[in-house]
């Protein structure tokens, strides 16, 4: 299977996307833990945020890696 410059230009994309938005939620998520930790170190609520969060990024990479809108085109068969 040859890998078309098309196909090529959105993996780019979407690399740059996903490292951007990982990029944020751990700094994000950092900052909150230390504001978490300096405000009330007994009960740590920032664990929900980042169980969210990482949520939401594993299945947006999951929902990338398993598409197969491009190569299983199952309407034209």
């Amino acid at each position: 299977m040859e890998i078309t410059p098309a196909r090529t230009d959105k993996r780019r994309l979407f690399a740059r996307w996903f490292i951007r938005r990982l990029t944020t939620c751990v700094v994000v998520c950092a900052f909150l833990a230390f504001v978490n930790w300096q405000t009330s170190p007994h009960y740590w609520w920032v664990l929900w945020v980042i169980a969210g969060w990482g949520l939401n990024i594993a299945l947006s990479l999951a929902w990338y890696l398993f598409d197969c809108d491009d190569e299983c085109n199952y309407r034209n068969r």
